[in-house]
């Protein structure tokens, strides 16, 4: 049977309305996640649907590194769910729905069918004869749910290639984000990062420090003093993947580092040996990180517990 092509439009349209349970200003970046898992599978030119069985050890991993970590990591809803989007089916051996409900059934019951999901049929028959569309979709929902610092990251674990294309947006949008944003936040913190002190310059060009949002821009965190730290741009990465976060409490912040990260005496200097001791304090007061923002980095990125 054949199918009329979506166009690229259409095709947006469908994945930028999924629908998430009501989190307020909370992470579910499951969805996402397992879209571009199949996404990774088209641009191999695997259309083959995905058994739950192999989503369910793919996506644990996904989301025990991209996605929030103070929730139990739970594949069965989005795989089921997502079927409510519009975009995705799941259907047993036979190609028969495996149950008529609005809510999962058991995951045992998914084994027992062995079932797989996969993009429903007009979708599967654009994205098979359309292939350039991959890799913007890929951008848009890297964009809609994580910041820019991870975007490379995700797409390797998934198994997509993020071409140069890809690389050029994405630096690009960034850009443009901070085209205000950065600027404020690194003179707040006087040029340097407010956690290591890099300030390096070739000439009068700073090198490798950045702007971080403590809660993402993605997450609608806003382009204010009270949510952006100056971070080089390898300590903007380890915030965002959750490595340390800023304590809670009265007056400037510590560093909190989290139990999971490890490695020899050189990751011991460069961020182990932080734990517990102050950022540098932004020139203003009033521009101390606010509680609000760095609770949410708390409750939706850190990986914690800290360490002792």
């Amino acid at each position: 049977m054949s199918y009329e092509l979506l166009t690229f439009a259409e095709l947006s349209a469908r994945f930028s309305s999924l629908r998430q349970a009501p989190l307020g200003d909370r992470r579910a970046p499951h969805k996402p996640l397992l879209i571009l898992l199949m996404l990774s599978r088209y641009q191999r030119r695997n259309f083959h649907s995905l058994l739950f069985e192999e989503a369910q050890d793919k996506l644990e991993g996904l989301l025990f590194e991209f996605g929030p970590p103070s929730r139990s990591i739970n594949v069965l809803d989005p795989f089921w769910r997502l079927q409510n989007d519009g975009v995705w089916k799941v259907e047993d051996a036979s190609g028969a729905r495996v149950a008529e409900t609005v809510d999962p059934p058991a995951a045992t019951t998914l084994v027992d069918n062995t079932a797989r999901g996969n993009f429903v049929p007009e979708i599967a028959a654009t994205l098979q004869k359309q292939r350039a569309y991959i890799p913007r979709l890929v951008r848009e929902l890297l964009t809609a749910h994580f910041p820019s610092t991870l975007h490379a990251d995700i797409c390797a674990a998934v198994g997509l290639e993020l071409d140069n294309a890809l690389q050029d947006v994405a630096t690009e949008q960034r850009l443009v984000r901070e085209a205000e944003f950065r600027p404020r936040i690194i003179r707040a913190y006087e040029y340097r990062c407010a956690v290591t002190g890099w300030d390096l310059r070739v000439g009068n060009i700073e090198v490798g420090l950045e702007a971080a949002h403590i809660k993402w821009h993605s997450a609608g965190g806003p382009s204010v003093e009270t949510n952006g730290i100056a971070l080089n741009s390898l300590h903007h990465k380890l915030f965002d993947l959750g490595a340390f976060t800023l304590s809670l409490g009265d007056g400037p912040p510590n560093i909190l580092v989290s139990r999971e990260v490890n490695g020899g005496d050189y990751a011991r200097q460069l961020l182990i040996d932080l734990h517990r001791k102050p950022i540098r304090q932004p020139q203003d007061p009033a521009w101390i990180p606010d509680a609000a923002f760095v609770k949410w980095h708390h409750e939706e990125v850190f990986k914690g517990p800290a360490r002792a």
